[in-house]
């Protein structure tokens, strides 16, 4: 159907942009969204800018104009290195760049092949390889890497959801080229990502701390930061485990980074050759000058680990049991605000590669023992005190409530970080408990109460999560984390259609009240309100009525609500 001028957040299977119609929400990025579209019945991807160029930039606030601008110019970077290097088989062709609704005012978009695939991580669960399997589609990744870095183009975000993997023929494709280096273009300024700071280089770590970057001096992130990326995505295909545990508080976790070498993948699973694990553990070296000096000699190591390993059986034998599943919660390394409610399998789980059971009953009883010891040491440490978890006992900024909470950094906190990666285990993560009582920003308030003319007393109704499968009819199921909602039932200047950027919480410790019975409930709250017409508001709604709580129906499990896809919604002055 003929699509009028909506955000892109907005688009829906059905709508048509230009003469290209959306099939499917394939991501949602921070700064782009992402389409399967089709023309005269072939299949594309559309990769769609949050922000359109306007006309009236003197209307615009600095930090807006900006922002538009840094927006457009890392779609056009993707757009010209594939331009220009798409001729290879593992990357994308272009096939139209425009904007819509038109050029002057428009949204930036790129359309290039449909990749009916899985990215690392899902690739690896859906069917875990052998080492000989793993080691040829790594390759590939590795020498197309290295026809980039030939022409002196540097990816510098090549990690497991910019790997697709094709499953007709598992050809591996390298996307997203919205921070490459390329020649004679000027180089972005990167700082330390939020979402994926257990994925950044040790030097990189050493940049942000000279605070070059507050200057506008770029981080070159040449080969050496391209080789180290490479090796996390080797080191999770041996281990299934991120070289540096995600759920360690910031704190700590650039403390290990800086300083601590990951334990060796084939400690932490047997059934990884040590010849890849030489590879994995030299591509993760603190100081880059000790890594390989190019992709060609990471291609001369792997090929002379499977000549070495070719004739063994372990070469042929899966890297890890399958499960019996094809779908694992995949990480989320590049999560923007209400995006990937899934998540890489948490390194707090001990299974660091499910090692061989032990021949001898003493020795299975002595690593039980230490691995006891070990947990109870991590679990002492690292986890919060038993008043950290009470209701009130926490303190926020007021009007922003946290979405985790992270155990202070101690000295013994320090050891057990020291500890777990000597250990190889992936110890316990922050706690996350539901956010306390508060006032909502006056930003907020003023946004919904005087300009959106929103009542509190409005019947509001939205969908919860517009990313959830199913029919409309069928009830959900959620996890606590982003979601995206939409007004089914508006108020004021606050219309239907509008979409909620929010979050969920789960529990433990969040209920739902009906007289004398407690039940177990959802916490929602939306803190972003963009309008039909692009235009963005923060907001303060909760979901449910004003209590903030929707009780789990049934068929819920512990990490896992089910609720019904469309409920009330509430404008409120106070986080309840």
């Amino acid at each position: 159907m003929a699509t009028e001028s909506l955000h892109p957040d907005h688009l829906q299977p059905g709508h048509t942009v230009g003469p290209w119609h959306i099939v499917q929400v394939l991501g949602q990025g921070g700064s782009s969204r992402v389409f399967k579209v089709e023309r005269d019945g072939h299949p594309y991807s559309m990769k769609m800018g949050l922000r359109p160029l306007s006309d009236s930039q003197e209307a615009l606030a600095e930090e807006v104009y900006v922002e538009e601008r840094s927006a457009y110019r890392r779609l056009a970077r993707e757009a010209a290195a594939l331009f220009t290097y798409s001729s290879h088989p593992n990357l994308l062709r272009v096939y139209a760049v425009d904007f819509w609704p038109n050029p002057s005012q428009g949204y930036p978009f790129l359309i290039t092949d449909f990749i009916d695939g899985d990215n690392w991580h899902q690739w690896r669960w859906r069917k875990p390889p052998h080492a000989a399997r793993l080691v040829e589609t790594f390759s590939d990744v590795v020498r197309t890497v290295d026809a980039l870095h030939r022409r002196g183009v540097y990816h510098r975000d090549l990690k497991a959801e910019n790997l697709l993997i094709r499953r007709e023929d598992g050809r591996p494709f390298l996307i997203d080229f919205g921070t490459a280096r390329l020649p004679g273009a000027l180089t972005k300024t990167i700082g330390l990502p939020e979402g994926v700071l257990h994925l950044v280089p040790p030097e990189l770590l050493a940049y942000t701390r000279t605070e070059a970057w507050k200057w506008g001096e770029p981080f070159q992130g040449g080969v050496a930061a391209d080789l180290y990326a490479l090796g996390v995505l080797l080191y999770q295909g041996l281990t299934d485990l991120h070289p540096f545990n995600p759920e360690l508080p910031d704190k700590e976790l650039l403390a290990a980074i800086a300083t601590i070498s990951p334990k060796a993948p084939h400690l932490l699973n047997p059934l990884a050759p040590r010849s890849l694990s030489d590879i994995a553990l030299k591509l993760l070296e603190k100081n880059p000058e000790e890594r390989y000096p190019s992709t060609e000699a990471l291609l001369q190591a792997l090929e002379a680990a499977a000549e070495r390993e070719r004739g063994t059986p372990a070469w042929k034998v899966p890297l890890f049991p399958s499960e019996g599943s094809p779908e694992k919660p995949p990480p989320q390394e590049s999560a923007p605000p209400a995006q990937l409610s899934e998540r890489v399998r948490e390194a707090a789980e001990v299974a660091p590669g499910r090692p061989r059971r032990a021949r001898k009953p003493l020795l299975l009883l002595a690593s039980v023992a230490v691995l006891a010891l070990v947990l109870w040491l991590a679990r002492s440490t690292l986890a919060p005190p038993p008043e950290a978890l009470l209701p009130g006992s926490g303190r926020s900024e007021k009007g922003s409530p946290p979405v985790s909470t992270s155990a202070r950094s101690t000295p013994s906190s320090l050891l057990t970080t020291w500890l777990c990666a000597i250990a190889g285990l992936g110890c316990p993560g922050a706690q996350v408990r539901p956010p306390e009582p508060a006032d909502c920003p006056k930003e907020a308030t003023e946004a919904m109460f005087q300009e959106l003319k929103v009542r509190t007393a409005s019947p509001l109704r939205a969908v919860v999560d517009i990313n959830q499968p199913g029919d409309m009819s069928e009830t959900g199921v959620y996890q606590e984390g982003p979601v995206i909602g939409r007004l089914t039932v508006g108020d004021g200047n606050l219309p239907e259609g509008t979409v909620l950027h929010g979050r969920l919480w789960m529990g433990p410790g969040i209920f739902d009240i009906a007289g004398s019975v407690e039940r177990p409930a959802v916490m929602g709250r939306y803190t972003q309100a963009v309008l039909p017409n692009g235009r963005k508001y923060p907001v303060c709604i909760v979901l449910g009525d004003r209590d903030g709580r929707v009780p789990k129906e049934e068929g819920s499990t512990p990490g896992a609500a089910v609720l019904a896809r469309e409920l009330p919604v509430s404008a409120v002055w106070r986080w309840p």
